[in-house]
């Protein structure tokens, strides 16, 4: 409760109005564990205010994602309860995990008088809806991590591949290591990674030495593994996969003599899905996440709600909300200044901000893996201090500083870092 209280501080310090009147009662009810939408017309009216803020949420509903977009509207809706800012008014509307129905759905919300929009989740459902808010001059904070969909006025409140990446870069730096290898899944996601790896290693003066990129639906690691172990010229290795992949690739490292603590492992924060306390191979490794001490309270609420331990994602679901809310006390004229204000927020992931660029910026702490769970080793920054992408023009590095690529052409990871 001790974080939730200085959530609340943090909030009337930026002028956040509540109300006394329990949003629990009118706006939402708990239903075969999930709190559901009741009567939006009755809702709209009854709670309605001179000042309210409208919100549209775009989530997946139902379609392929369905799970996670239900996870989702739950810790919104945790959200609304905690607040009771009669000033914030929710109404949601599915995508139905799709492009198409992304359109429609934010169509459907800007119609329907949306200020501001929460989501999509996925990066191929903001780009399609993209051009409706913009035309409309509606802002849009979103879920996904695909940095290529976001500009001014098309925001992600996700965690960024970039700011891990750059995260864990500089731990491994700081910790005086100083050539890395990395394997990546060979899709869009991986190729993000690599790109944000050679550009934090550009920055933190880290030798990025070798990349190799494996099919994502497939086990069998061994013939990349030992290909990139061969001649190992890295003290540090970057594995951008959890579950039973990152098991199996760990261990085929171990195989091939490749192991703490002449090696440095790092991950994503990914690894935070996966249970490695029993993985010894991995014991000593790190990754980047937002901070668990300002997200147990959300955590332990949630499970106790729904019975279950919730994703990371719906953490940050729970965070627009009080994004919005802030929101709601601001100009409405301008809520794009609102949203990448230089104070940044606080919220159940820490501190964060948003850039005018659409990308985030969370600070992260770094995690290492014991038998015992995972433990701090280099806390999340609690300071407010202006923050700056660091960006850096792959064309102009010169070739000679780029790593080998194994798995996939130089030619072909090339021209997709040069055009994205």
């Amino acid at each position: 409760m001790q974080v939730l209280k200085k959530i609340a501080l943090f909030f009337l310090v930026f002028g956040l109005v509540s109300c006394n009147s329990s949003l629990t009662d009118n706006r939402i009810k708990l239903q075969d564990q999930r709190y559901e939408v009741v009567d939006y017309d009755t809702i709209n009216h009854s709670m309605a205010t001179e000042n309210t803020l409208n919100v549209g949420v775009l989530l997946p509903l139902s379609g392929k994602a369905s799970d996670i977009g239900q996870g989702m509207q739950n810790a919104m809706f945790m959200a609304l309860d905690d607040l009771k800012n009669n000033r914030l008014m929710l109404k949601f509307y599915d995508t139905k995990s799709s492009e198409t129905g992304a359109i429609q759905a934010a169509q459907k919300a800007i119609n329907e008088g949306a200020e501001l929009i929460l989501g999509p989740l996925m990066g191929e459902e903001v780009k399609a809806m993209a051009s409706i808010a913009l035309s409309e001059d509606v802002p849009v904070v979103s879920f996904t991590t695909s940095p290529q969909v976001l500009q001014k006025g098309i925001y992600s409140i996700g965690l960024l591949n970039g700011e891990q990446i750059d995260r864990a870069v500089s731990y491994a730096v700081s910790q005086n290591k100083t050539r890395m290898a990395m394997l990546v899944p060979d899709n869009n996601s991986g190729l993000n990674i690599v790109k944000a790896a050679i550009m934090s290693a550009e920055t933190n003066n880290m030798k990025l030495t070798k990349v190799a990129f494996y099919n994502p639906n497939r086990m069998d690691f061994s013939s990349i593994v030992k290909e990139l172990s061969s001649n190992p010229d890295f003290d540090t290795v970057l594995i951008a996969d959890n579950g039973n992949r990152l098991k199996s690739i760990a261990s085929m490292f171990a195989y091939n003599d490749i192991m703490y603590p002449d090696v440095l492992f790092m991950g994503t924060s990914a690894w935070d899905n996966t249970n490695l306390s029993k993985e010894t191979i991995l014991y000593h490794s790190v990754y980047p996440m937002v901070s668990k001490s300002y997200g147990a309270y959300f955590a332990d609420k949630y499970k106790k709600t729904f019975a279950e331990q919730p994703k990371t994602i719906y953490s940050f679901a729970y965070d627009s909300v009080l994004l919005a809310s802030i929101l709601s006390g601001k100009n409405r004229d301008d809520l794009n200044a609102g949203i990448t204000g230089k104070s940044g927020f606080i919220g159940v992931n820490g501190f964060f901000k948003i850039l005018p660029t659409g990308q985030s910026f969370h600070s992260l702490e770094m995690l290492e893996i014991t038998k015992d769970g995972t433990k701090v080793v280099s806390p999340a920054s609690r300071k407010n201090a202006d923050f700056a992408m660091q960006e850096v023009d792959i064309r102009y590095i010169p070739y000679d500083n780029l790593p080998k690529f194994y798995g996939k052409s130089s030619s072909e990871v090339l021209s997709w870092l040069y055009n994205n």
